[in-house]
């Protein structure tokens, strides 16, 4: 029995609590780079990367001020020859990069995302880890089911990345032909159906092992309203909770561009409303006195005293630094980051709080 591969969240979170645990060595600093390393498609140099122009500009500024000999410089230095010879052997359909790296300590983590992170590089004593944790919290593996009678496509999502798996195929003429034969109309219909029914279940079958082997969180079903009844029907009950809410319009024939988009579209749009309602709940919790803090200093201190479950962050809070910290505390504990945009309320009680395990008077 072979171990199948970790999921890409599971292996993100795994290098994100990894990362959290290191310190720069005194003297030195750990390199945290996020990099868009998506080609450019216009512009008069078409397949330069933004990321790739940040990196070199930081990298000279860096150096720069690191003087002209130390054990900084020449941890630097190394690092710096590090990311770019790993640079070099990247996949070209990577779209975002995250390199930690800190050679005087041991360190090199690099991470190949399906989405385009903003660029950031910092030479710092501890690394800096809130775009990954807010990647890790945005980001959802989906599984898409477009589905007639006869015919199942399967999609998997992953930010700006679909793929088509094998899925299941009938020739509905064929089949026609070879269940017709000495039929009554009676007869052929309960057959017609009992068919149905089975496609189903195997189609359910396929959309479970896929789901489990690719990690989904999400699952995605469309197309024919006689062929979905009965895959609802069919899909094992611990899969019912991932399905999306809601009525997909995408054609069994349909490419794989427009089955993305589609997607794409809802995920953004489930992932604000689940972020909203976490606010909302920390909100509440503040404001009854009961399981919930907020404001930067309470946030860390419930953190550190191992009390958070979740923090909760306004992606517009300042400084950036401090979202540094409180994603590296909440890696380090256990807690999850949920990151929420423009909600009144959380900003109402200083656009950072944490929703806690139990309660915590510091």
């Amino acid at each position: 029995m072979t171990n199948e591969a970790p999921s890409f969240e599971t292996h993100l979170a795994e290098t994100l609590r990894r990362v959290a645990r290191w310190e720069a060595p005194p003297g030195t600093g750990i390199l945290s780079a996020y990099l868009d390393w998506r080609p450019q498609a216009t512009g008069e140099r078409p397949g330069v990367r933004s990321g790739e122009i940040h990196l070199k500009d930081r990298f000279r500024e860096i150096e720069a001020s690191l003087g002209v000999r130390g054990p900084a410089l020449e941890s630097f230095r190394a690092d710096a020859d590090r990311v770019h010879a790993a640079l070099a052997e990247l996949d070209p359909a990577a779209q975002g990069v995250a390199v930690f790296a800190c050679s005087a300590a041991g360190l090199f983590e690099l991470v190949t995302a399906p989405a385009a992170f903003e660029n950031q590089v910092v030479y710092d004593r501890y690394p800096r880890l809130y775009q990954l944790a807010r990647f890790l919290d945005e980001y959802e593996t989906a599984v898409v089911a477009v589905a007639d009678t006869n015919t199942l496509r399967l999609f998997v999502v992953r930010g700006e990345r679909i793929r088509e798996v094998p899925g299941k195929d009938e020739d509905p003429y064929n089949y026609q032909m070879r269940s017709t034969s000495g039929m009554n109309e009676h007869r052929f219909r309960r057959h017609v159906e009992q068919h149905r029914r089975e496609f189903a279940e195997e189609a359910a079958k396929l959309i479970e092992q896929l789901c489990d082997r690719e990690g989904a969180t999400r699952l995605v079903i469309a197309g024919d309203e006689t062929a979905l009844h009965l895959l609802q029907q069919a899909l094992p009950h611990q899969l019912t909770a991932r399905v999306a809410e809601g009525r997909f319009h995408i054609d069994i024939r349909a490419g794989a561009e427009h089955v993305r988009r589609v997607v794409e579209e809802f995920l953004l749009q489930t992932e604000d409303d689940q972020s909203q309602e976490t606010a909302d709940i920390l909100v509440g919790e503040i404001e009854e006195g009961d399981l919930g803090v907020g404001g930067l200093e309470r946030t860390r201190a419930a953190l550190e005293a191992g009390a958070a479950d979740v923090v909760v962050i306004d992606d517009a809070f300042e400084p950036a630094e401090a979202r540094d910290e409180l994603a590296q505390l909440a890696a380090r504990t256990g807690a999850r980051v949920e990151v929420v945009r423009e909600h009144a309320g959380l900003r109402a009680h200083g656009g950072v709080g944490a929703i806690l395990r139990y309660r915590f008077a510091g």
